[in-house]
């Protein structure tokens, strides 16, 4: 077993680089990265908790640039807020990928899509306590397909990846 000091990429800085896209490898950015790409590697749905300002976005924004630029994946930013609906997340899903058949979307062919879901956490609660966007995020999760709300009939979404980040529960956030 080798620490993961060891595993560090070398850091180039670029004074051209915005300040909040510079990320400097530490043992935890290395370890995270590990992390996602193994998980994502193999098709599994990933979830980053965190307190706000430790670099979860920015740890997952580099990731998502280097699956990218490998050419086998495309990906995609989604960032909620307090007024986030279900509609939006049906929206992306609808618009970012590909109209299979009648009832199956999906990524471009020979690729797979990684949806990157910021600050999961942060619609706001219905009456009963749910989150309706994160309820529709773990039918697609769960059945892998949502419901048509026009024309009442199921679309099955296929080689799709979630990755999200949200901070921990508290903090005037929704609990």
């Amino acid at each position: 077993v080798r620490p993961w000091t060891t595993l560090l990429p070398t850091f180039q800085y670029d004074p051209n680089a915005p300040f909040f896209a510079i990320l400097v490898p530490t043992a935890d950015t290395t370890r995270y990265r590990y992390l996602l790409q193994r998980l994502a590697n193999a098709s599994h749905n990933v979830l980053l908790m965190g307190e706000t300002g430790v670099g979860k976005s920015v740890i997952i924004s580099s990731f998502l640039n280097e699956m990218v630029a490998s050419n086998t994946y495309v990906s995609y930013v989604m960032g909620y807020s307090a007024q986030t609906k279900p509609a939006n997340l049906r929206d992306v899903l609808e618009t970012k990928l590909e109209k299979k058949r009648k009832n199956l979307l999906g990524p471009p062919a020979g690729k797979r899509m990684l949806l990157f879901i910021d600050d999961l956490n942060m619609p706001a609660l219905e009456k009963y306590g749910a989150q309706p966007p994160n309820e529709l995020l773990r039918q697609v999760l769960d059945q892998g397909a949502f419901y048509d709300v026009h024309k009442l009939f199921l679309k099955h979404v296929q080689d799709t990846i979630c990755i999200s980040a949200c901070a921990p529960p508290g903090g005037g956030r929704n609990e």
